[in-house]
């Protein structure tokens, strides 16, 4: 394998690498790996990538290998060429180019397709055993300049080193992005799959808005007032002309008590397509593929490992 060329996050180290298979083949990979200071393997980490690696679906960035290397543990994904959701936000502002509403719609409902899936999974006796992501912010959903989208770091609880206070820090330590918590994560509760559409609707809002939904000085102050369901959602300050379907779809998904979410991403999905055919828009990897060729070029414009 290859040594880090990529990035590194607070105790995962991303690096690409080269996956030799017993055939001879080899594949590029997307290598997250504890960190050299980390004392010995991970085993709780590698317990929470079994869960991942069971996934299979287009829209989620699968697992090739995960095991223990020289006292280190390791999980291998697929290489993603492209760019994460945060990079190409902030391409949109140094180019100030508002996120299209349209391209926002295509993005979410593409993750939620991967949220139904795994979260519809089920033991071999059928009982639900559902993978929550549990830490879905704008750094693991991944953009190719062919307009696909790809959900990665499932059930990890990386954490990320995106400062989003003033203070600079963030929540991490395998809880995931601070600005992006739902509730019930904060107040220590049990995941569900109302959690993970917390995070969506957290996304969308920020997407058609352009502005961050949680933030504050204070790390602590920010996540007390999280917890408590103390926060307000401004859209009508914000984008007061945003459809009001649209508008009750965010507000929905941010309702502090998890019972008053969709209980599931299937009917998020619902809710934009009524909305898309109320309006009468479609969408599809087209409007993100002209967006990522307008901010980034043609096929080697900036590629980059988008994890």
């Amino acid at each position: 394998m290859l040594g880090p060329t990529i990035a590194a996050r607070r105790q995962i180290e991303l690096c690409q690498a080269t996956l030799f298979g017993p055939d001879g083949t080899h594949h590029p990979v997307a290598l997250r790996r504890t960190r050299v200071l980390d004392d010995g393997p991970n085993e709780a980490l590698i317990g929470r990538a079994l869960h991942y690696a069971l996934l299979r679906h287009p829209a989620i960035a699968e697992v090739k290998d995960l095991g223990t290397l020289h006292g280190r543990s390791y999980i291998a994904t697929e290489l993603i060429k492209g760019h994460n959701l945060l990079r190409v936000l902030a391409r949109c502002g140094a180019r100030r180019i508002g996120f299209p509403t349209d391209v926002a719609l295509y993005i979410v409902r593409t993750i939620l397709l991967a949220l139904e899936h795994a979260h519809s999974r089920t033991a071999k006796d059928g009982r639900p055993l559902p993978v929550i992501h549990g830490d879905l912010g704008h750094t693991n959903v991944l953009l190719t300049l062919d307009g696909e989208v790809r959900l990665t770091d499932f059930a990890l609880g990386l954490g990320s080193t995106r400062k989003r206070t003033e203070a600079g820090t963030n929540q991490g330590l395998g809880k995931g992005f601070t600005s992006y918590l739902a509730p019930e994560q904060i107040r220590g509760e049990g995941l569900r799959p109302a959690t993970d559409l917390f995070a969506v609707g957290i996304l969308l809002y920020e997407l058609v808005t352009g502005r961050v939904l949680f933030t504050g000085p204070r790390e602590e102050a920010l996540l007390e007032l999280v917890g408590a369901g103390r926060y307000e959602v401004p859209l009508d300050r914000h984008r007061p002309d945003l459809h009001p379907q649209l508008a009750a779809i965010i507000r929905q998904a941010l309702g502090a008590d998890p019972s008053t979410r969709p209980q599931e991403a299937r009917a998020m999905i619902t809710a934009i397509d009524q909305l898309l055919e109320n309006v009468r828009c479609q969408v599809g990897p087209n409007f993100l593929r002209n967006l990522m060729t307008r901010l980034f070029g043609g096929p080697e414009g900036g590629l980059e490992e988008a994890a």
